[in-house]
């Protein structure tokens, strides 16, 4: 018994080591891609003659904004030790050397992601595919920017991480008509709108994460939750189409526990 419970341990042992050496290896490589990224693709919207000028300099008049650079997932894109490769700020705004012999200023020979996402595109290519779906936010109509639900510089860069003020505050610097509160709250809005929505594109409308009630069963059918899908309620469903022809307030109501209103 005592050598068969050293063998399993030894074998529990070799099989965790295994599978940590594996996931070093893995992020390892990641890390390294998004390096090989940011050196053969340097911004796309480059100032002509310019040179890279290093983080320290775009510190000297940008102190916030290099604090806040040091927290954010695009700080983990630093190439260090190539002097010709953009680094930090310079890897969206684009080399800063004329735009700092000029004493700075907006748009003084700098690139300014607001104005253009072409720069967050060089990377984040899936994300303009997204844009390209017939249901969209309009970025590449120049209605909105990035930067609209995306903070840069700081540790929220990426939206689905938002912070502690909750899941949904990108999402009602805009449509604040969903916020509430509401008397009969909907539980999926404490999940966050990405529990729904496809936040960049989709092929549904409303930039739903599928089709008509197909999106609502994925909760409604669990025993935990409350299950409408009975025999008589999914016919009428099928017939109807989309759980919101009759529950027309799906985020919530004031008025109808049922969101009926």
């Amino acid at each position: 018994m005592r050598a068969n419970h050293s063998f399993f341990l030894c074998l529990t042992r070799a099989m965790f080591l295994s599978v940590a050496l594996f996931c070093l290896v893995f992020c390892a490589g990641r890390i390294s891609n998004a390096q090989a990224l940011v050196e053969q693709k340097a911004p796309s919207v480059s100032q002509k003659g310019a040179t890279y000028v290093g983080m320290e300099t775009c510190a000297t008049c940008h102190e916030d904004q290099a604090k806040q650079f040091k927290l954010s997932p695009h700080a983990r894109l630093v190439t260090k030790g190539t002097k010709d490769v953009p680094q930090a700020c310079e890897t969206c705004h684009g080399p800063g050397s004329i735009h700092a012999e000029n004493g700075g200023g907006k748009g003084n020979a700098i690139t300014n992601p607001k104005k253009d996402p072409t720069i967050c595109f060089t990377c984040h290519t899936e994300k303009k595919m997204e844009f390209r779906l017939p249901n969209h936010h309009p970025v590449l109509e120049g209605k909105m920017s990035c930067v609209d639900c995306h903070e840069m510089h700081g540790s929220d860069a990426k939206a689905s991480a938002t912070s502690m003020e909750g899941p949904n505050e990108t999402c009602f610097k805009c449509h604040k008509d969903q916020q509430g509160p509401f008397v009969y709250e909907h539980p999926a809005m404490r999940e966050g709108c990405t529990s729904c929505h496809k936040v960049h594109g989709s092929i549904n409308a409303k930039m739903l994460l599928a089709r008509d009630f197909n999106l609502c069963v994925k909760c409604h059918s669990q025993a935990n939750f409350p299950t409408l899908v009975t025999d008589n309620h999914a016919t009428n469903m099928q017939r109807a189409g989309a759980c919101w022809e009759c529950h027309t307030r799906p985020h919530g109501s004031n008025f109808a526990p049922k969101f009926t209103y």
